[in-house]
């Protein structure tokens, strides 16, 4: 799957949840795209557990850490919450917090190295915190 191709599918597998009142900041989604393209051959599998993190995000709301390898990132001015994307050849954060009504938010996204038994998400503090109050 070239480039255009891949971008063109997430933009379709986005689609719904954008209407569902999920925010996805433009800087995640560059550097989701740029996640992307490190992990080319691999785009199938990635927006498979993309769209069933979504999923999770939808039913459970901020219980999300509950499932499969997702943390909360707690002791910040609000939860901030991180999902996990992995494969074979891949290794993904998502960081999202929630908004009014709960509404989630998408912050950023990063490859995260194996082998890490906790993620440090020390260097994504202001990041996401001034992501959130850009909304």
């Amino acid at each position: 799957m070239n480039k255009k191709e891949a971008v063109k599918e997430l933009i379709q597998n986005l689609e719904q949840y954008f209407l569902m009142g999920f925010y996805f900041h433009p800087k995640f989604m560059d550097e989701f795209k740029e996640l992307l393209k490190k992990a080319s051959g691999n785009e199938k599998e990635i927006f498979s557990l993309l769209i069933k993190q979504l999923y999770f995000v939808k039913e459970l709301g901020k219980e999300i850490y509950k499932a499969d390898s997702n943390e909360i990132i707690k002791y910040q001015e609000r939860d901030y919450y991180s999902l996990h994307l992995s494969g074979k050849n891949f290794n993904f954060r998502l960081l999202m917090a929630f908004g009014k009504e709960d509404a989630p938010i998408f912050l950023a996204a990063f490859y995260e190295r194996s082998g890490k038994r906790i993620s440090d998400y020390s260097k994504w503090y202001s990041v996401i915190s001034s992501r959130y109050s850009e909304i």
